[in-house]
């Protein structure tokens, strides 16, 4: 391991709380990397030179151009001499805080190397699932061994829901440590799940946060981010068809979503007339809710809060402006399909 800057001023931060002395500390060439004088950080330090050459405690009494008094302790990290630690002072003086700083200095050094390798964990973890959540090859039998050592198994089909909502609020991140396979995707969080006990365990708890404005689930797929594109298809779709709800599942979806595909351009256009003469009529949000309660009229009227006429007058309005009569199903799945590319 190898001394960081960092690392070796914190050392001399936390034992100059401790002792009244100066503390420095030294790099495995003698090079002063942290001290409590900031002026002699860069210097060469012959004190800890000698340290580390004879790989034994350099005692230095007497102040020269070069050092100064004061003990130089080697700091030994899995049997190698990575540092060098000095406390500035005579040396029957500070002798008896040697063994103190030294020690101090071994427990701040492993405590900053558990926490790299936690964070080097983590790290690796994010780039797994960001690679899981984009490959669309098939897994080779290392990307395997690595799902498994997160406790996934990719030998069984893969299944996305993903999340739009405060996914950086504390009541959703206490959700999310309830289940380990999740990476978060442009402001959303998309789950991977091969267990069926899983996700039906992790839709309820989605269903009752409140922090989840919207799901979506993906198709059963054997790759994962085939399974996250449905999922991200069937957000966009349902959002635009059915605005009100909160779950979107791709396999409710998936006919409409390939049908719109199919026509984009002439849909999009079929919806430009509206676009222009709607604002005032509101004729976009006329078909949005006519689509969302299924055409009864009643229902649509009192969602709209308007008169039964004047929901008829709008629907006439939209067939004379788009050629596409609301009442007709096939002309109604053309509108439909409009304003999902809209």
């Amino acid at each position: 391991m190898k001394l960081s800057k960092t690392i070796a001023q914190k050392i001399v931060l936390e034992m100059m709380d401790v002792i009244p002395y100066n503390i420095n500390v030294m790099d495995e060439n003698g090079v002063i990397i942290g001290s409590g004088d900031i002026n002699r950080i860069g210097n060469i330090h012959e004190g800890a030179k000698n340290a580390i050459n004879n790989q034994h405690i350099n005692e230095v009494y007497a102040e020269d151009e070069k050092m100064k008094p004061g003990v130089n302790e080697p700091i030994i990290f899995n049997e190698e001499v990575i540092g060098v630690i000095g406390i500035t002072g005579h040396p029957d003086e500070v002798r008896r805080f040697s063994k103190l700083v030294r020690v101090t200095a071994v427990l701040l050094i492993e405590q900053a190397k558990i926490d790299e390798e936690v964070q080097n964990e983590r790290l690796n973890m994010q780039k797994f699932y960001h690679e899981l959540a984009h490959r669309k090859t098939i897994y080779d039998d290392k990307f395997h061994e690595r799902a498994k050592s997160y406790g996934l198994d990719l030998t069984k089909k893969c299944q996305v829901i993903l999340v739009e909502g405060n996914i950086n609020e504390h009541k959703f991140k206490t959700l999310c440590q309830k289940y380990s396979h999740y990476n978060e995707i442009n402001n959303r969080m998309a789950f991977f799940t091969t267990s069926n006990r899983i996700y039906k365990s992790l839709l309820e708890d989605l269903k009752g946060n409140n922090e989840v404005n919207k799901i979506s689930i993906g198709g059963m797929e054997v790759i994962a981010a085939i399974s996250l594109e449905n999922a991200e298809l069937a957000m966009e779709f349902g959002a635009k068809i059915k605005p009100a709800s909160l779950v979107y599942n791709y396999e409710e979806l998936k006919f409409i979503i390939h049908l719109a595909h199919a026509n984009k351009v002439e849909l999009v256009s079929l919806m430009s007339n509206l676009d222009k003469a709607g604002n005032k009529l509101e004729l976009i949000q006329t078909i949005e809710a006519y689509i969302e309660e299924n055409g009864d009229i009643s229902s649509v009227a009192n969602k709209l809060n308007i008169h039964r006429n004047t929901l008829n007058y709008r629907l006439e309005r939209i067939n004379n402006l788009t050629g596409k009569n609301p009442k007709n199903l096939l002309e109604l799945f053309e509108l439909l399909c409009g304003l999902i590319w809209r």
